[in-house]
C-alpha cells in the first residue's frame, strides 16, 4: 500500500513539474506575418508590406525585431516582426 501511495506521489510531482515547465517556456506568439515561423529578413518584411499595398517603406531593426512603417490609403501604418519567426510581435509603445 505504501508503494502504491509513494508512486502516485512522485508521479504527481512529476506531472506537475512538467507542466510548469511547460506554462514557463512558453512564448506567447503573435499573428502569422510572413509565414514558415523561421527567422526573416528586412528584405521579406518589404517585400510583405509592399505587395499589400504599402509606400514608402522604412524598417528599422531594433535587437530581434523589425519595426516597419509605411504608407497605405493617406494613413501611415506601423508592425513590430519578430525577426526569429516571422510574427508580428506586441506593440507596447503605445500610450492609449
Amino acid at each position: 500500500m505504501n508503494r502504491r501511495l509513494l508512486a502516485a506521489l512522485l508521479l504527481g510531482v512529476a506531472l506537475m513539474a512538467g507542466t510548469g515547465v511547460l506554462i514557463a517556456t512558453a512564448e506567447s506568439r503573435g499573428a502569422v506575418f510572413i509565414p514558415g515561423d523561421q527567422p526573416v529578413t528586412e528584405a521579406q518584411v518589404r517585400e510583405k508590406l509592399q505587395s499589400e499595398g504599402y509606400t514608402n517603406v522604412q524598417i528599422a531593426r531594433q535587437g530581434n525585431f523589425f519595426e516597419a512603417l509605411g504608407s497605405k490609403d493617406g494613413k501611415t501604418g506601423k508592425v513590430v516582426v519578430d525577426a526569429r519567426n516571422g510574427r508580428l510581435a506586441d506593440d507596447d509603445d503605445d500610450d492609449d
